[in-house]
């Protein structure tokens, strides 16, 4: 892809980026409201974790059979419309899920005929968001991008529980549903106006041959096939922790929905703290950088184990925040760097459809055995797999290629160009 030789401008007086940073940061607030809000709705009316991993199975399954199979049209159409497309579809999903709340009187199906649904957005949002970027800002500017992409986002997600308890507790469940609504509407309505760099397909590929390149092009870059890995592990434990983390809160330690909301907005707030952070370090080891704070992150899982305070359980989250920030916001910065921007769509699905087959499984491990070996146990599970696949990576002489990662290189995909004019 051809890029401008001009000194980049900031990104504040970018206008095409903050359109993208305010449209993120409204969606990703809507989402997280409503993940919330399902949650404890779901669990509330069953006391299940059953019930909570079930309603989460229902998201996973669908997204990630579409995960597979999404990729080279990612590539294909304009990245713009795919994100304005998904955030409309997902209004009006949640305007339909509020007109079958009022019509049935029944919050169960609905909420898992939402979560399929919603299931099916992702795997076009997610990796066309991320290779969106790329076309609108600088590559030296990426790392500060993605960080304040990320914060901001982060900082949604934590100001989303706290916001979501007082509306539940105080007003009422509908209203929230229909503020996610036009939420979802809105933060696609800023894209319309942003201007995205184009491709022209010179040759016309069959979907099998578009899928089959992606892969092949995901597994020849060897860091990105171990650090996705890596996160792999991060996300199984997600998969663990989105089922006992609300009786954790409110069983084990004997807290309220309002400390939930607290104890789910710790672990954001600490992601906040780490891009920060992320944005001014000056790495002289990707590999030690980014393991050694996957290392925390285990570290903070395992904590939980022996933890018996509410409060040190809010401390302990936004630790493993600030960790995770530090560890994934390098992670996607690099394979945004790697890639070709022109491949760029179909990589990153077939990247999120490894890291993300790891949620449902740890889904699945936690519904199964929660109420068998413990909510505790499980905690301790998680960390010390993830101290332990972290210690491998910092230790092993042979993981110092994440040292070594070098620039992409546009010239070897030849089936691709650019317009030099950008399209509004």
């Amino acid at each position: 892809m051809s890029r401008l030789q001009d000194k980049p401008k900031s990104l504040w007086k970018n206008k095409s980026f903050m359109l993208v940073w305010f449209s993120q940061t409204f969606y990703e607030f809507s989402g997280a409201l409503g993940t919330f809000c399902l949650s404890i709705i779901i669990y509330e009316q069953t006391g299940s974790p059953l019930a909570l991993g079930s309603m989460w199975l229902m998201y996973f399954i669908p997204s990630l059979v579409l995960q597979l199979f999404i990729g080279p049209f990612i590539d294909r159409w304009s990245r713009k419309f795919i994100l304005i497309f998904s955030q409309w579809l997902k209004g009006f999903l949640y305007c339909l899920l509020l007109g079958l709340i009022m019509l049935e009187g029944s919050w169960i199906w609905s909420i898992f005929f939402i979560q399929v649904m919603v299931g099916l957005i992702a795997p076009l949002y997610a990796p066309a968001s991320q290779a969106l970027l790329p076309t609108i800002v600088k590559e030296g500017q990426l790392k500060e991008a993605n960080s304040k992409l990320d914060g901001s986002i982060r900082l949604m997600v934590f100001i989303a529980p706290i916001g979501g308890g007082a509306i539940i507790q105080y007003i009422d469940t509908s209203i929230l549903i229909l503020l996610i609504a036009l939420l979802s509407i809105f933060s696609g309505y800023l894209l319309i106006f942003i201007k995205e760099a184009t491709f022209i397909y010179l040759q016309k590929k069959r979907w099998i041959d578009d899928f089959r390149e992606g892969m092949s092009l995901f597994f020849k870059q060897k860091a990105m096939v171990w650090l996705a890995i890596f996160l792999s592990f991060v996300q199984f434990g997600v998969g663990v922790t989105m089922v006992i983390s609300l009786p954790y809160i409110t069983t084990i330690l004997g807290a309220n929905y309002h400390q939930y909301g607290y104890f789910v907005a710790s672990f954001p707030l600490g992601y906040v703290l780490g891009s920060f952070i992320c944005h001014y370090m000056r790495i002289k080891s990707y590999r030690k950088a980014m393991l050694g704070s996957l290392f925390i992150g285990g570290l903070t899982f395992a904590i939980l184990t022996i933890n018996h305070s509410v409060y040190v359980a809010f401390l302990t989250e936004a630790i493993a925040g600030v960790a995770m920030a530090i560890f994934n916001i390098h992670n996607l910065s690099l394979f945004q760097r790697i890639v070709p921007n022109s491949v760029l769509g179909k990589m990153a699905s077939v990247r999120l459809f490894f890291i993300r087959f790891s949620i449902p499984l740890g889904v699945v491990v936690a519904t199964l055995s929660a109420e068998v070996i413990g909510v505790r146990y499980l905690y301790l599970f998680i960390g010390v797999m993830i101290c332990t696949v972290s210690l491998i990576g910092l230790i092993l002489p042979y993981f110092r290629f994440l040292d070594d990662i070098k620039e992409k290189n546009e010239t070897t995909i030849p089936h691709l160009e650019t317009k030099k004019s950008l399209n509004t």
